[in-house]
């Protein structure tokens, strides 16, 4: 066998791996998701009006930047605001839940086939400071993205037409995620 084909099968073979460990975190990351995000912890809300707020922001950074706006879409909603509400019942900031699902095990678990989306990503930030939960607290928290080399990259992605957006408060404090997302194909990847 050649070595570019048996490299070709490695490959095929680990992401075979990769969406079967997904699919095994599905059932009980999944449960776990959809209860936060139906069920918000206990003295926090979803903010439906910031969540607005930070997708008006992007567009008006992406436009900046001479990007094509991105389209609010609730396909990931749930997701986001369950990442938001883990992260704050958790006290943590990162892409894995608290359970130990990665980015991509997450969204598989909400969407099964993650390869039908071309390109996905995310966003994560918390603003816990000592100011008033209102617009300009949300534009701090945007700014925290701006000021990342990473984040700001995933804002002017040229191959992402939309982005769901989910917002927690708990007190003076809020946390968000932002999940981008290009249009997703008719079939899988490699199908």
């Amino acid at each position: 066998m050649r070595p570019d084909r048996t490299r070709r099968r490695l490959c095929l073979g680990l992401l075979s791996l990769t969406a079967g460990a997904g699919s095994a975190l599905a059932g009980p990351y999944l449960d776990f998701a959809k209860g936060l995000a139906a069920h918000p912890p206990k003295g926090s809300t979803y903010r439906a009006d910031l969540e607005a707020e930070l997708v008006g922001l992007l567009n008006a950074y992406r436009a900046e930047k001479g990007k094509t706006p991105v389209t609010a879409d609730a396909a990931f909603k749930e997701a986001a605001r369950a990442h938001a509400a883990d992260m704050m019942l958790h006290d943590f900031m990162g892409h894995s839940s608290s359970t130990g699902a990665s980015f991509q095990g997450r969204m598989a678990a909400f969407v099964g086939d993650v390869t039908k989306y071309p390109s996905i990503g995310e966003n994560a930030a918390r603003d816990t400071q000592d100011t008033p939960v209102d617009d300009a607290k949300a534009r701090a928290l945007f700014q925290q993205w701006v000021e990342s080399s990473s984040h700001r990259k995933n804002m002017v992605n040229r191959s992402f037409a939309f982005v769901s957006t989910g917002v927690i408060q708990r007190g003076d404090s809020i946390w968000a995620v932002q999940i981008f997302f290009a249009t997703p194909r008719a079939k899988g990847f490699f199908q």
